[in-house]
């Protein structure tokens, strides 16, 4: 079966080469067409001199001025000369006016532009549309592919928490365990159904992110006492007091909503979490500079390549395979991110961090 992109590619030559064929018979017959008038007006000469002699012999003229009148009253485009020391009515030389020549080279000339320019005109025009095509493909191409992935990464991740809580159950239901292990088993299947509970949300989130309806409720907060509330809430189900630092200057206050920062910096913090080594740092940094407010979540991770960064904020976009992708997620967070800091008028920024690693900045708008 062959391929639409093959189809596109040979369609677009067979556009492109048909079009430029276009111009070049179009150009080439005004060269014929100069090439036949130049032969006409010679040809004319020729004719302008039987014409002459059949009108001296009807005695049409008397003299040569007759002659040239009526030479000019017949043939505008030709000039009369009559040749010195002979007689004029018999000795004469017809021969085209330059003007003629002249008017027909402009003539030439005009068409070929007005051709080459209308088959530039068009052509880009052409390229334009394809190009627009192109892209339009390789977008949706794309949004299969990112689609595909997310298809199977919701059923993984819808999957796993399911069968975990489904696991702890049964062995709550078939086994006598000490306390201790029921408190354990109790804690993890809670993280489960938290973890099942923020992806349902993310879902939710970024349907509603799509429609026009979707709206903040923007008031002013103290950002500072804000950001630390929700870290603190982020961590301490995870165990991950140790693990993340907060670097936060007080008193911060910014138009923000509060639920949409939390969001922001779930996400932010999860994707560190997910792909930092175990044993490293997570800094989340709130600082305030020449009247701009930046929060900055910093990982040690892998990092992001140039490439990727070009598309890390659209919807289902994961880094890899989703068949060889290790690390859990929908492709949906950094979507939300982005959706959310727009609707705060807020900028987001990635950026690589200096010992590896990515930083992820949001950066506030201040109405001082």
């Amino acid at each position: 079966m062959i391929s639409p992109k093959l189809i596109f590619i040979l369609l677009s030559l067979y556009i492109i080469s048909a079009f430029s064929w276009w111009t070049y018979a179009h150009c080439r017959s005004a060269k014929l067409i100069h090439e036949l008038e130049k032969d006409n007006i010679e040809t004319l000469c020729y004719k302008a001199s039987i014409d002459l002699e059949l009108a001296k012999q009807q005695e049409l003229f008397e003299d040569s001025i007759g002659m040239k009148k009526y030479f000019s009253l017949h043939f505008p485009k030709l000039e009369l000369i009559f040749l010195p020391n002979t007689d004029p009515l018999a000795n004469f030389m017809i021969r085209p006016l330059e003007d003629s020549y002249l008017s027909l080279q402009a003539t030439y000339i005009r068409k070929l532009w007005m051709y080459i320019l209308e088959g530039l005109a068009i052509m880009a025009i052409i390229f334009w549309g394809l190009y627009r095509i192109y892209a339009t493909f390789k977008k949706d191409l794309a949004l299969k592919r990112n689609q595909t992935n997310f298809l199977l990464s919701v059923t993984h991740e819808l999957k796993t928490p399911l069968t975990a809580i489904k696991l702890y159950l049964e062995t709550l239901q078939k086994r006598k365990l000490a306390q201790t292990q029921i408190d354990t088993i109790i804690q993890n299947s809670l993280a489960e159904n938290e973890r099942l509970n923020l992806l349902v949300e993310n879902l939710l989130l970024s349907a509603r992110l799509d429609s026009t309806q979707f709206h903040l409720n923007l008031e002013e907060i103290n950002l500072s006492e804000w950001v630390e509330k929700s870290v603190l809430f982020f961590v301490t189900p995870r165990n991950l007091k140790e693990r993340v630092q907060l670097t936060i200057q007080p008193e911060i206050f910014v138009l923000a909503d509060t639920s949409a920062v939390d969001t922001i910096l779930t996400n932010l913090l999860s994707n560190a979490v997910k792909y930092s080594p175990v044993d490293s740092a997570i800094q989340v940094v709130l600082s305030k500079q020449d009247k701009q407010v930046e929060m900055a979540v910093i990982d040690k991770g892998p990092g992001i390549n140039e490439s990727a960064k070009k598309e890390l904020f659209n919807k289902f976009f994961r880094i890899g395979d989703e068949n060889t992708r290790k690390t859990n997620g929908t492709g949906l967070g950094l979507y939300i991110v982005k959706n959310l800091a727009i609707k705060l008028g807020a900028e987001v920024v990635v950026e690589n961090g200096v010992d590896g690693g990515s930083i992820f900045k949001i950066r506030f708008k201040t109405h001082e």
